[in-house]
């Protein structure tokens, strides 16, 4: 503004700017150089920075004096939870050092367990993204009592956790197809996932010849282990049903799961649907009391020994569109916690096309909000219709059971049951 006035390009020096282009300010607490001439600001600047900074200085104050705590102790009042994937003697340092400060420690942790700090280090930590609201390492906790002050924290909203939890899985797969063998998941399942959401994922010749020698190795492993022991048959007798006493809706995170308890699990079973008076309690609360989180042993365990499993997805509320399949390969069978990240992923993913397209002529509410998508601009200009299954399906998302279909004992093609 000087320059533009006086009609020539005066010396930058001359006007003295702080830090984020606030002035600076002396010792005294004036600003260097408003006063002065050669200042283009206008004195109401002057008065509001001068005003906002004893405010922040106010504030500045104040919070010091709320982590002041009684006692000296940074983590009084605190519950700590640290995971058990950690060494023995880390824990043990940090169980120490939180435990001077105050902090009470916990030795499970579950959803909404009263922990307010959960000491993990990578990649444990995934496992807490989207159910814990502050996640820390050991160092955070070492450095903090060492400085007797809370280190920095970041913290993030809990949709925004929710969807960190996704792309951290994603990743973690896509990892999983370029270092190893394909064993965990399908490379199918990713490349839909990348194909409806993040656009079509292209492969090097390199990298699909890779690809088929790894698997033709993984054939030749299985045949010459089937042909040492006769006793193991081509194709193993599967269950007629899988994972038909979990409580859990698709919608959730693997994570929140639960079991139904079985009579002798239960301290009282007639205290599940009557309280000490005899008086009927509230059916979701009763069956909060009816279930339990699945243990570590349980989400691990290998449920579906088979190599292969298809799934039949139902995709809408009513059945108006048929089941969609999905083949998923393994080389070490399936374990719980695999078949419940398949399923959760499955409908966490947007429809594809071909499933719009028919999607779109069904009677429902769900189907207006996918018209309404399906025909704006937005997806017009994107070249697919952002439209997740899982909000397709409505109301009906509570896991029954995986049924096998078919006449035979061998098959591996299941039907995934829910209902609303």
């Amino acid at each position: 503004m000087d320059s533009v006035r006086r009609n020539v390009r005066l010396d930058e020096s001359l006007y003295k700017v702080g830090e984020n282009g606030f002035p600076l300010v002396e010792s005294d607490g004036s600003f260097m150089g408003l006063q002065s001439e050669k200042s283009c600001l206008p004195a109401s600047y002057v008065e509001d920075r001068k005003s906002l900074d004893v405010r922040n200085k106010t504030w500045q104050l104040h919070g010091q004096a709320q982590k002041e705590y009684s006692d000296g102790l940074i983590f009084s009042k605190d519950y700590i939870y640290i995971d058990p994937d950690l060494s023995a003697e880390l824990k043990n340092k940090v169980a120490v050092a939180a435990g001077k400060e105050g902090a009470t420690i916990l030795d499970h942790w579950y959803i909404g367990s009263p922990a307010s700090h959960i000491v993990c280090e990578n990649p444990s930590f995934q496992k807490y993204i989207g159910q814990a609201n502050t996640l820390v390492t050991p160092l955070w906790v070492l450095k903090s009592v060492k400085e007797k002050c809370l280190q920095r924290l970041m913290h993030l909203s809990s949709d925004l956790v929710r969807q960190m939890a996704m792309v951290l899985e994603s990743v973690q797969v896509d990892q999983t197809l370029q270092d190893g063998p394909p064993g965990i998941v399908c490379p199918a399942v990713l490349d839909s996932r990348n194909a409806h959401t993040y656009g079509i994922r292209k492969d090097t010749i390199e990298e699909r010849q890779r690809n088929t020698e790894l698997a033709k190795q993984g054939v030749r492993d299985r045949r010459s282990r089937r042909m040492q022991s006769c006793n193991l048959p081509l194709h193993p007798i599967t269950p007629s049903g899988l994972l038909e006493s979990l409580c859990w809706s698709v919608s959730e995170p693997p994570s929140s799961t639960r079991i139904y308890m079985e009579p002798l699990e239960m301290e009282d079973p007639s205290s599940v649907f009557y309280n000490a008076r005899g008086v009927e309690r509230d059916l979701e609360v009763a069956m909060e009391d009816f279930s339990r989180p699945l243990k570590e042993s349980e989400k691990r365990e290998v449920v579906f020994k088979g190599h292969f499993l298809t799934i039949l997805f139902p995709i809408d509320r009513f059945g108006e569109l048929g089941p969609s399949s999905r083949t998923f390969f393994s080389d070490c069978g399936f374990s719980c916690v695999q078949i419940l990240d398949n399923i959760f992923n499955f409908y966490q993913e947007n429809m594809s096309s071909n499933e719009v397209q028919v999607a779109i002529h069904t009677d429902s509410r769900h189907a207006d909000r996918l018209r309404s998508v399906y025909s704006s601009k937005e997806s017009l200009e994107q070249g697919y219709v952002q439209f997740r299954r899982i909000d397709f399906l409505g109301c009906r998302r509570c896991f029954e059971a995986l049924r096998r279909i078919g006449g035979e004992h061998n098959s591996n093609c299941y039907e995934l049951l829910l209902h609303a």
